[in-house]
């Protein structure tokens, strides 16, 4: 993907135009869904893409220790 698209990709319903031109199914909201869940528990999800090879996402979330009892 372009880095154009990369600033979009997880917004809702945004699908690039690659997706779009070769009619693959679905609605643009599974990145923007993931996401909201990975920020929901303290993290965050990044793209990092080259142009005809693929793109990689990565998620972090925070560690927690044992719970005290």
């Amino acid at each position: 993907m372009t880095e154009q698209e990369r600033g979009h990709v997880f917004e809702n319903f945004y699908r690039t135009e690659h997706v779009r031109n070769a009619a693959v199914p679905g609605t643009g909201l599974g990145l923007a869904i993931s996401r909201g869940f990975v920020r929901a528990h303290g993290g965050d999800i990044t793209v990092a893409s080259e142009r005809g090879v693929g793109s990689s996402f990565t998620v972090r979330l925070p560690v927690e220790g044992p719970a005290e009892e």
